[in-house]
């Protein structure tokens, strides 16, 4: 994982598989740079995942309630045809934008 801070927006760029032990070590740190930089909008970048589980998905989710809790905006862009249809059938964009583009590094 990658990530920037662009005028207030902060950026993680995720590759290869997101599922339990990806999670398991990108967890903290994604939280610790929410926590450290404060941003009003954050964007998951999916472009380059190739595979997302249920773990993953708990994991958008829980960054999502990190966020609300700091009045902030959780955005999921460039998903793959595959991982949109897991995203769809999650629900998880009735509570969540989504876009296809984004700053890239």
């Amino acid at each position: 994982m990658k990530h920037q801070l662009v005028d207030g927006v902060l950026y993680f760029y995720f590759y290869g598989d997101l599922d339990n032990l990806t999670v398991c070590n990108l967890k903290q740190i994604c939280i610790d740079l929410i926590e450290k930089y404060q941003p009003k909008t954050v964007k998951l970048d999916f472009e380059e995942v190739t595979f997302v589980d249920s773990t993953g998905i708990g994991f958008v989710l829980a960054r999502y309630k990190q966020l609300l809790k700091m009045h902030s905006e959780l955005i999921i862009c460039n998903l793959s045809k595959q991982n949109m249809a897991l995203f769809r059938m999650s629900g998880i964009f009735q509570i969540m934008k989504y876009e296809r583009n984004g700053v890239k590094l």
